[in-house]
């Protein structure tokens, strides 16, 4: 998909590629669970991403507070509900990659690979 430049266009651009990057994270443990730390490190690389989401959240919020894709929401959603949500999810990748490293010997892919396909569904595209 072709994108405009702008604020509404680099949010979604950003938050398509997030999506995309930790439903890959959930198929990749449910493939093969050896690869868990693998994923672990991947995790905690997302957390970028997300801070790239939420400041791209703040901006489209100043800067585009006319377009319809931002009024669509209430008042408030991008400039303070989104970066909110945006801590949470930073908590929840961090976690994730915790529990996958520091099994004691449990398997704990099934566990994060159904919680992260948890968040992308509410996440949604």
């Amino acid at each position: 998909m072709s994108y405009r430049p702008g604020p509404v266009s680099t949010f979604k651009r950003h938050r398509e590629a997030f999506i995309s990057n930790l439903n890959a994270q959930a198929e990749a443990l449910r493939n093969d669970p050896r690869c868990a730390e693998d994923v672990a490190a991947n995790l905690r690389e997302l957390v970028h991403d997300v801070y790239s989401i939420r400041s791209a959240s703040m901006v489209m919020a100043a800067e585009a507070r006319g377009n319809a894709f931002v009024q669509a929401k209430p008042y408030g959603f991008y400039g303070h509900n989104v970066p909110r949500m945006c801590n949470d999810l930073v908590a929840c990748l961090l976690h994730w990659a915790d529990i996958l490293v520091n099994t004691d010997g449990r398997r704990t892919d099934g566990i994060v690979a159904g919680a992260i396909e948890g968040v992308v569904a509410s996440l949604g595209l």
